[in-house]
């Protein structure tokens, strides 16, 4: 059976199932597409990543004898839409069997679900295997509860899935949440180390984008673009957060200062959000990492960034899901207005 998988921009998960055996009858289908630039004015450095990344696995896939077809952003055979490009190669490849990841976003899942409603070929949902929770766990998890705080969440999820827990009650350091060790100011010290940064050229990328007269805010230093643009990439700067900068997250992690763009964020939110990283993956070498050294680094320290993946990012997660199409639509402050310039060109004081 010819089969046709499709990949999504954000669906670069090295680790999954799906790559684990090669199928000389199984196409993936990766693309860089107008659609998916052009839905909102984005960041040049989004895009400039998304693409970089994209194109990394590619190569990654095909190196692991898998067969893909790719389209980059100037591609003639790319129609610049998802629907497009996808009936194209059913009709030219004969494909009998359509397969795609869920989306992590509505627009696009609604996208998919009505374009394999019409489709004569069997179709099939596959889940992305990135998450803790399923689009609905947190749903389920508020039924009938008068008011939706993520701190009852978090413990559940700290409980069901064994993390930083002493017994199957209770919580590792005697407390479920440090949240009020964690709002220090920074004043200079203790010293911030440098960030684990990449000195990449991406000025192809960024021409094809610029000769594409696709709309971008911000700026990009383009012959040393400093994103993790894949998965090794992405495990060099979760390795380095946790030897040089884990120690002080907790205390600095609500703190900004005019002078330090990172202060100690670990900078992994790309590699998650693209799937190059998974969140458990991210908290077991945390967690790890703090008892191996439980004389360098404190439990306020590794509580609070285990709050950000296994609590809130889940908890967002689950009420997007929760709450769309609505929230879409939703203006509870009921603003009408146009958003300043300085959203656009950050020249703010």
């Amino acid at each position: 059976m010819k089969k046709l998988r499709l990949l999504l921009g954000d669906q670069l998960n090295y680790k999954h199932s799906w790559f684990s055996s090669t199928d000389k009858n199984t196409i993936y289908f990766l693309a860089e597409m107008r659609q998916e630039t052009d839905y909102v004015t984005h960041h040049i450095q989004k895009i400039v990543a998304f693409f970089a990344s994209m194109r990394n696995f590619y190569q990654h896939l095909k190196e692991n004898g898998h067969q893909l077809i790719y389209y980059e952003v100037d591609a003639k055979e790319n129609k610049q839409d998802l629907v497009e490009n996808l009936q194209q190669l059913i009709d030219k490849y004969e494909i009998e069997k359509f397969e795609y990841q869920l989306p992590d976003e509505y627009r696009l899942d609604e996208q998919l679900k009505n374009f394999c409603a019409d489709l004569e070929i069997e179709t099939e949902v596959f889940d992305t295997e990135h998450f803790f929770t399923s689009r609905t766990d947190l749903a389920k998890f508020y039924e009938g509860k008068k008011e939706m705080t993520m701190e009852y969440f978090y413990r559940d999820m700290r409980k069901k899935h064994s993390v930083l827990m002493q017994n199957e009650k209770n919580p590792e350091g005697g407390k479920w949440n440090f949240d009020k060790s964690n709002r220090k100011k920074w004043k200079g010290d203790p010293e911030i180390p440098h960030e684990k940064g990449f000195r990449k050229d991406v000025s192809k990328i960024v021409k094809q984008i610029q000769q594409q007269e696709i709309k971008t805010i911000g700026t990009i230093q383009e012959k040393n673009f400093n994103w993790p643009t894949s998965r090794p990439d992405a495990l060099k700067v979760l390795n380095y957060f946790c030897k040089n900068l884990l120690p002080y997250f907790g205390d600095y992690q609500d703190a900004m200062h005019t002078e330090q763009s990172y202060l100690f964020h670990s900078r992994l939110s790309f590699a998650m959000n693209s799937k190059m990283l998974s969140p458990k993956e991210v908290i077991e070498k945390v967690i790890d990492t703090y008892h191996e050294n439980k004389e360098e680094i404190d439990i306020t320290q590794v509580e609070g960034f285990v709050r950000q993946i296994l609590g809130w990012r889940e908890y967002m997660r689950g009420i997007y899901w929760k709450e769309m199409p609505g929230y879409r639509r939703s203006n509870k402050l009921d603003n009408q207005n146009s958003l300043p310039d300085f959203y656009w060109n950050a020249d703010t004081k």
